[in-house]
């Protein structure tokens, strides 16, 4: 009894055997036309955009990019970069301002930590837009302001050292980048 029933699973198994390699090159198959059409997405939206390296290194750096397929998806997820660098920079600016104790500085450093506060809500509405198909262009702009506002700070005061210049341009980069990805000419 043992033995018909492992050679009748035996016998199923074989059966099934070429269903399973088909179903697996068609999972394959489509898992490369995927990354080519991505590939191809990536290569639209960089090349449209006028931060173009800064395009292609945050996309290649990040492993959701070889599932979008859509502006939508490369949306998303710049938005969400963005957040997540937002969030670290926020932290840091905090505690920069927290623990200066030149006066001057810490003045500087105060105003700039309340456009970072300000520039929590822009995010949000950025990922609002987002879903409910709003004007990212006009929302991206929004939030550059405050990082922008933090910026002239320290052109109006150039004897200050900027700890957030680094953070500050690429925050400035993924806003930017966020604009052009909407405003490239594609089908969403």
């Amino acid at each position: 009894m043992g033995r018909s029933i492992s050679c009748s699973l035996s016998s199923s198994l074989f059966f099934l055997l070429p269903y399973i390699f088909l179903f697996s090159v068609n999972l394959f198959g489509t898992n490369l036309r995927a990354n080519h059409d991505t590939n191809e997405l990536i290569q639209k939206v960089c090349d449209f955009s006028n931060v173009q390296e800064f395009c292609y290194k945050i996309f290649e750096n990040d492993p959701r990019t070889q599932w979008a397929t859509t502006k939508f998806n490369l949306e998303d997820i710049t938005i969400q970069l963005a957040y997540s660098n937002y969030t670290k920079i926020a932290r840091k600016v905090l505690t920069i301002t927290s623990y200066e104790t030149n006066s001057e500085f810490r003045r500087i450093y105060r105003s700039c930590l309340h456009h970072y506060i300000l520039l929590r809500s822009d995010l949000e509405n950025l990922v609002h837009a987002l879903r409910f198909q709003g004007d990212l262009d006009q929302a991206a702009q929004n939030a550059s302001s405050h990082i922008l506002a933090c910026m002239n700070y320290f052109t109006q005061y150039s004897n200050i050292p900027n700890p957030f210049a680094h953070d500050n341009t690429n925050l400035v980069y993924f806003f930017e980048l966020i604009r052009n990805i909407y405003l490239t000419p594609l089908q969403s």
